[in-house]
């Protein structure tokens, strides 16, 4: 009965311990999410340890290289801003559609821009964010044939390809940066002229050549 009990007490210890490196893990992914987000584009041991509340050592006893720490903190800001995608009502003019999506992709990826330029920064040195970066892309590119399946589906093969890309490019993660980054526009600005040409490319890619008239 003792040994029972022994097995038991053994048991418990080591959920707990289990339980208690988990918190430990996740603290030390949110705080290095907090750091990116805040502007720091590579955040330091040290710096991170500070923000969990805890030591450079205890970090690296729960992550062997800060790269793991940085793909950790990558898939947590991807399934923060990246979830399940407003769902698309086919019979919604294509106008408002594009609204709608200038719309919803302009706040997302104004809050995304930090973790943008983080990634960017370190996916040399950690292969998996860099991974993760082109399965987002991915992401957003299905996003976007689901966005106008309608207008897809009635083009040919080769010209829903073409249409696709074009449209990909245009709704992309680059798209805002360039308005915001390069052009140096307010969200506001950038918004605004991001309808303004969106709606000219979406028009011509999805009415051009291999379309049906009654997709526009």
């Amino acid at each position: 009965m003792k040994i029972v009990g022994f097995a038991v007490d053994v048991s418990r210890s080591q959920d707990e311990r289990i339980v208690r490196d988990q918190r430990v893990r996740q603290s030390l992914i949110r705080a290095t999410l907090d750091l990116i987000q805040a502007g720091d584009v590579e955040p330091t041991s040290g710096a991170i340890a500070t923000i969990a509340g805890l030591s450079s050592r205890t970090l690296f006893q729960h992550f062997i290289r800060l790269s793991d720490l940085y793909a950790a903190a990558f898939e947590l800001a991807v399934s923060r801003a990246f979830g399940p995608d407003r769902q698309v009502d086919s019979a919604v003019p294509l106008a408002s559609r594009i609204a709608l999506l200038v719309s919803d992709r302009a706040q997302l990826f104004e809050e995304w821009l930090p973790v943008w330029h983080f990634a960017e920064r370190v996916r040399r040195a950690a292969p998996a964010v860099g991974a993760g970066l082109a399965h987002l892309r991915g992401i957003l590119r299905e996003r976007i044939a689901a966005w106008f399946a309608v207008e897809l589906d009635a083009l040919d093969p080769v010209a829903r390809g073409h249409a696709l890309d074009s449209l990909d490019r245009t709704f992309g993660l680059d798209s805002w940066m360039n308005m915001r980054e390069r052009q140096r526009l307010s969200p506001m600005h950038a918004s605004r002229a991001w309808r303004f040409t969106a709606e000219a490319i979406v028009q011509q890619a999805l009415t051009g050549p291999g379309s049906s008239p009654a997709a526009a």
